[in-house]
């Protein structure tokens, strides 16, 4: 099967950032023109190559058995293990619809490795928690993380989950609170078109003034142009639109 040149780029260039990943990056199948003696940012690729990949094809679950057994071992906390994982199921199977998420992964591991990895290993702790159906001790924990390392890059993360969690118990202005803090037009986190609209779709819930909603929906648009929920919240957009008679 032949590699996605959008795949193979990405983690290609996030590769030669993870040393100890134990996989060689791939030869990319396509180029990437960047200023003479500047060097490549691998996340910036990423973002530029990656962003509005959807690919719908039969081999869309393809591999699901591999992404589960990486992320396994991201929640166990073996960082450089589910790192390489995550490098190989993306190669290997660049058209499962959770590549995304793999590449997430890594940029998340690359960016919050330091001495000891406590942030890391309590965000894996959190998610480990999350996936079992405790939902209470993953809030639990995310606020520990906040108050432990709230510095922290991966705190975007801890504030998104606490924003998920309130959003299943119905409490809207918390995760509205939640989310717009991960939405934040200074914090850069990855999750701030998500954030965006789980705080837009909570206004619309709780039955507050949809224009609201429309604000962040359009910022979202405005900012991400590329996403993947840019078509279902342009629908949106038009919704309120009519309705609001704009």
């Amino acid at each position: 099967m032949r590699t996605h040149p959008v795949v193979c780029l990405a983690v290609a260039a996030l590769a030669c950032l993870l040393p100890g990943t134990g996989a060689a990056a791939p030869a990319p199948v396509d180029t990437v023109i960047v200023q003479p003696g500047i060097a490549p940012d691998a996340s910036n690729i990423y973002r530029a190559l990656l962003g509005n990949l959807t690919i719908r094809a039969p081999q869309d679950t393809a591999g699901v058995g591999d992404y589960r057994a990486a992320r396994r071992l991201f929640v166990a906390g073996l960082f450089d293990s589910a790192a390489a994982e995550f490098q190989r199921f993306a190669m290997r199977f660049p058209r499962n619809l959770l590549v995304n998420d793999a590449i997430e992964r890594i940029l998340l591991i690359r960016e919050n490795r330091e001495p000891g990895n406590e942030a890391l290993l309590l965000y894996a702790r959190t998610l480990s928690l999350r996936e079992s159906g405790a939902a209470d001790s993953a809030a639990a924990t995310a606020r520990e993380g906040l108050a432990r390392f709230p510095n922290a890059r991966i705190r975007y993360h801890w504030q998104y989950l606490l924003a998920e969690v309130a959003r299943e118990r119905g409490d809207h202005l918390a995760a509205i609170r939640y989310a717009l803090m991960v939405a934040d037009s200074t914090s850069k986190s990855r999750l701030v078109p998500y954030a965006l609209k789980l705080a837009g779709d909570e206004i619309v819930l709780m039955g507050d003034d949809p224009a609201k909603a429309l604000r962040l929906y359009q910022a979202l648009l405005e900012r991400y142009p590329a996403s993947p929920l840019a078509p279902p919240v342009r629908a949106q957009v038009m919704e309120i639109r009519r309705k609001l008679q704009l």
